[in-house]
């Protein structure tokens, strides 16, 4: 043979032994009465003692069912490819008279000897069926080749039944085990009501997930698995799988389920579908169970942060509503009641962000003290005290309570001159609570106010009420005292540690009072500003408030991509808010620190949320003009 034939070959018998091995026939348990029933019939057909049904493979020869035969395998006889690509009956009478190579390691003892090949769709032959006699015959009688032919052919249509069966149980087990991991992953367990039987099958995940025994147990028509629903839910789930059966043939409702802890609520999801018959008769109910019990928790947490969220926000307005109308009715100008309301909407600020960077469960005082005496002359403040830890409402009324005092020391008391000094102490009072007491000495002499402010009144009655005790002022010659007792209720154990991660230093922007003195408007006259900013009134009040500073306003972005095209104008600085609608300013402030040109934040987010990573000043909202106007000073070497 030549180098092109046997590649042909090679071939050819790779193929046929792709098709045997697509059977899965080969080797195993050959006691099957199907093709033990054809060999007999070949047996008896042709009156030899000898049949079989050969699967042929690489080097050896199978016998899938057999007669005359005591052994299941035999070595491939050589030169059996020939053989095996051959089409049709072929019998020989008398092997000695006519010798076959290929069958002669089979046929050893055998004279007669008859085969048909098991062919498949595609015509590769993976076996023979063989009879075989001692004795000669005479020539075959062609019904007889016929029926033997038939008989192969109805074995390899069997083989090919079985392999397609297997298949089909494969393919199914692979189903199983993707709906189980599915099911799994999850969190899924399954049921099905047989209603012919009027059982129940629940299954392991089912079990673990409801508390319903796992196993198959009487449905009682469906009462033994609607009595694991809470009976307050028990008839709103009958209804409504009733009605979303008749309307679509499958349903999906939640309820809560009878737990073996009776302090706890569990809800669980079911889901589902009615098989009906050819003749639309129900057959099974079956369905998947789920726990969404977290689920149903975080939506009830949800409800309750948004109410309590709503009614900070109308608490804040009214208070911010209440500072403002108070600070009018006492200011004697109107740059006198900016000044106080900014500086009172400040303090309130301070407060909300230390109790949002403790999660609204109170604040330290110390902390209190440092946010509102912090931003003044470092050499002139000093407060001391044991760590206490007061409520979200002790916090702020304790905050507005300093600021007050802070912005009188500024602009008459000791911080208005270098001598001057202002101390804070606290301690825990005997009958439980605190007392604090501030103290300003090295000042110039006070004297009581001919008009009683808002700020005393703040001072003395809102305050003194807000902390469950008494606030008292006295104007002494060497200086302001103030006296405040806090009643036990303001103050709370300290919460578990849950402090965020230290963020890097910034340039934090803050005014007490009136400013800095040492800045003025003017100084950032004739610069080059844009705004980004997403709040419309907010972007217009600065617009207003940096023109009439001198300051050309060039543009203003409420939007990330606005913002970025807008970098192209020609402007000295930018004040950038950190949040745009929900994304982030980072890519205006990265090209803008790439380009070398300077800029500011401007945030209501807390430290933690601010924009890291930049060396930018960060003025935290409610911020006045003032503050924004320093901080572009400061960028810009003015």
């Amino acid at each position: 043979m030549d180098d092109a034939g046997a590649t042909l070959a090679e071939d050819h018998e790779a193929r046929r032994l792709r098709a045997l091995d697509a059977l899965h026939a080969f080797g195993g348990d050959p006691a099957d009465p199907r093709f033990d029933r054809i060999v007999r019939l070949a047996s008896r057909l042709f009156g030899a003692p000898r049949a079989a049904i050969r699967l042929v493979g690489k080097d050896s020869v199978w016998l899938k069912a057999k007669v005359g035969f005591d052994h299941l395998e035999e070595p491939r006889p050589a030169g059996l490819a020939e053989r095996m690509t051959e089409n049709g009956v072929v019998a020989h009478p008398d092997l000695a008279a006519d010798p076959d190579p290929a069958l002669r390691p089979w046929c050893a003892d055998s004279r007669f000897f008859a085969c048909a090949p098991l062919k498949t769709a595609a015509g590769e032959i993976v076996g023979l069926l063989t009879v075989e006699d001692p004795a000669p015959r005479e020539a075959v009688d062609p019904g007889l080749a016929d029926a033997l032919a038939d008989l192969a052919a109805l074995a390899m249509e069997e083989l090919l039944h079985d392999a397609e069966t297997a298949r089909n149980a494969a393919e199914r087990a692979l189903d199983s085990e993707r709906i189980a991991l599915a099911l799994h992953a999850a969190n899924l367990g399954e049921f099905v009501w047989d209603m012919a039987t009027d059982t129940v099958r629940v299954s392991a995940r089912m079990a673990s997930i409801t508390e319903v025994p796992e196993g198959v147990a009487p449905a009682e028509r469906g009462e033994a698995l609607y009595g694991f629903i809470h009976p307050d839910d028990r008839e709103m789930v009958r209804a409504e799988v009733e009605a979303q059966l008749k309307a679509q043939g499958r349903y999906e409702v939640e309820f809560r389920r009878v737990s073996s802890d009776p302090h706890r609520v569990v809800w669980n999801r079911v889901a589902g579908l009615l098989v009906r018959d050819a003749d639309d008769r129900p057959l099974r109910l079956i369905g998947v169970v789920q726990d969404v019990t977290a689920r149903k928790d975080a939506d009830d947490q949800r409800e309750n942060l948004l109410t309590e969220l709503d009614h900070r926000i109308k608490n804040i307005l009214a208070a911010v509503q209440s500072v403002a109308g108070q600070s009018a009715r006492k200011a004697s100008s109107l740059d006198g009641f900016l000044k106080a309301f900014n500086g009172r909407l400040k303090a309130m600020s301070s407060a909300h962000d230390l109790l949002s960077a403790a999660r609204w469960r109170g604040a330290t005082l110390a902390r209190i003290a440092a946010a509102e005496l912090g931003g003044l002359a470092p050499n002139q403040t000093r407060w001391d005290g044991p760590e206490l830890f007061l409520t979200p409402r002790a916090a702020a009324a304790l905050s507005l309570t300093l600021h007050e005092l802070a912005v009188n020391a500024v602009k008459y008391g000791s911080l208005s001159v270098e001598s001057g000094r202002v101390e804070v102490v606290w301690r825990v009072a005997p009958g439980g609570g605190f007392n604090l007491e501030w103290l300003e000495t090295g000042g110039p002499m006070t004297s009581p106010p001919e008009v009683r402010g808002f700020g005393m009144t703040l001072i003395e009655d809102v305050v003194g009420r807000e902390l469950g005790g008494r606030a008292t002022v006295e104007y002494k010659r060497s200086g302001v005292t103030a006296m405040i007792h806090a009643a036990p209720d303001a103050l709370i154990d300290e919460p578990e540690p849950d402090e965020p991660a230290a963020a890097p230093d910034q340039r934090i922007v803050e005014t007490v009072g009136g400013g800095d003195d040492s800045f003025r408007a003017g100084d950032i006259a004739g610069l080059k500003v844009l705004i980004v900013e997403d709040s419309l009134l907010l972007a217009m009040e600065l617009e207003a408030g940096l023109e009439d500073s001198g300051v050309q306003v060039v543009g203003c972005a409420a939007e990330l991509p606005e913002a970025l095209s807008m970098l192209e104008l020609t402007f000295d600085a930018a004040v950038l808010d950190a949040d745009l609608n929900g994304q982030s300013v980072a890519p205006v402030a990265e090209v803008l620190r790439r380009e070398g040109r300077p800029f500011v934040f401007a945030t209501g987010y807390a430290d933690k949320a601010a924009p890291m990573g930049f060396d930018a000043p960060i003025v935290r909202k409610p911020y006045n003009v003032h503050q924004i106007a320093r901080a572009l000073a400061s960028v810009t070497g003015r």
